[in-house]
């Protein structure tokens, strides 16, 4: 695992879309931002500007949250947990079955994440949206081959952090 000292640290910028997003939202852009988060990412990852009092804002003031940031952290403790866990006849695990090899090859880079999500520093929505959408994708690289690769997908979101 790479020390926190050597995470690469990102200045924010006062115009950053995410800084939008501070403000609090009212229950019905919540609500709208929890039914359609897949499609929130998405927007999120595509750079879609955030317009204050819209779902989209609801949704980035989410992303940023300690409490999101800690979920996703426990998410990658479970998939690095589930890859580490033998697999043989009869395994009934609860959850959907990784692609353990290329989770256990990216280790570092996904522990680097975990840092990074636990650290102090603030994070950015889009990294944030890029995670959601690699962990939650079943037919992304994390759950199956041949759709690009876990270690250049958790690459990404590291540097979008």
């Amino acid at each position: 695992m790479t020390p926190r000292s050597r995470i690469p640290q990102h200045c924010t910028d006062d115009s950053a879309p995410e800084l939008v997003a501070a403000t609090h939202s009212a229950l019905p852009q919540r609500f709208w931002a929890r039914v359609f988060a897949t499609r929130y990412d998405l927007r999120t990852d595509q750079g879609v500007p955030v317009t204050a009092g819209s779902p989209l804002a609801a949704h980035h003031q989410r992303l940023l949250s300690r409490r999101e940031r800690t979920d996703l952290a426990a998410a990658l403790t479970l998939l690095l947990e589930d890859a580490d866990r033998p697999t043989g006849r009869g395994d009934h695990a609860p959850r959907v079955p990784i692609e353990a090899d290329a989770v256990r090859r990216s280790v570092d880079v996904v522990d680097d994440v975990r840092a990074r999500l636990l650290g102090p520093l603030p994070v950015r929505a889009r990294g944030m949206a890029r995670l959601r959408i690699l962990l939650g994708d079943g037919r992304g690289p994390t759950y199956r081959a041949g759709r690009g690769t876990f270690a250049s997908a958790i690459r990404g979101v590291l540097a979008a952090l």
